[in-house]
């Protein structure tokens, strides 16, 4: 298994597992049962899934729940496509031209609903429509890949950021910093931040999460466990 989420609503929680090879199961009873979901591996893009390390096979790297519809689902295919099912994953929608191709990291937010946040290897992206269309807001940000998003304030982002993958994975090529964007409108420039982290060199890439509560942040990484509360 490569990715786990669940989508919780009022007719009952659901839980979504992806593994590799490429495929994506749902369970309706806490994982006692399994069904899989066939029609995602029928896209017209599954033909181009391949992860870079081994050509020959994809995987499921990130599954998203939708916060504000539990039947919106979306799925990144690492590598080749960022897709999504508006039917609990019966059926499903292929990927759109502009939009991320190599995402690692997916967001939604209660307070912004069809926003959706992509750290992806090639970039960070984010959609006001559902997927849609896709903007890329990266100015000052010169590396990519993880992303947390604010609990209560959708505006106020996070990512984790590398230039490359050795750079992010690899202890001995390690190389890796921390950027914010905070701004009402959305247009704010991303600024590196530094204050009470390692420095940027033998630090591999920070896997992010935020606390149910504004302004707590969380990173870790070969370095350790760190906290952020404004």
């Amino acid at each position: 298994m490569t990715s786990v989420s669940i989508s919780r609503s009022n007719n009952g929680n659901k839980i979504f597992a992806g593994t590799e090879p490429t495929a994506l199961y749902r369970s309706h009873d806490r994982g006692e049962s399994w069904q899989k979901m066939v029609s995602l591996n029928n896209l017209k893009s599954s033909r181009s899934w391949s992860f870079p390390p081994r050509p020959w096979t994809s995987h499921v790297r990130w599954i998203e729940a939708d916060s504000n519809n539990p039947d919106y689902l979306y799925v990144a295919i690492e590598a080749g496509a960022l897709v999504q099912s508006h039917d609990g994953g019966e059926t499903w929608i292929d990927r759109v031209s502009e939009g991320p191709y190599d995402s690692h990291t997916l967001a939604t937010h209660q307070m912004a609903p069809k926003r959706l946040y992509s750290s992806a290897g090639d970039g960070y992206f984010e959609s006001p429509d559902c997927g849609q269309t896709w903007e890329k807001p990266r100015s000052g940000l010169e590396h990519h890949y993880g992303l947390a998003v604010d609990s209560e304030n959708p505006n106020n982002i996070i990512v984790s950021a590398s230039q490359t993958a050795i750079q992010a994975h690899s202890i001995e090529h390690a190389n890796s910093l921390i950027y914010k964007k905070s701004a009402e409108d959305g247009d704010a420039q991303w600024m590196a931040i530094s204050d009470g982290l390692p420095g940027p060199s033998g630090t591999t890439i920070s896997r992010l999460a935020a606390y149910p509560t504004a302004g707590i942040f969380y990173a870790v990484n070969n370095r350790g466990i760190f906290s952020s509360i404004d």
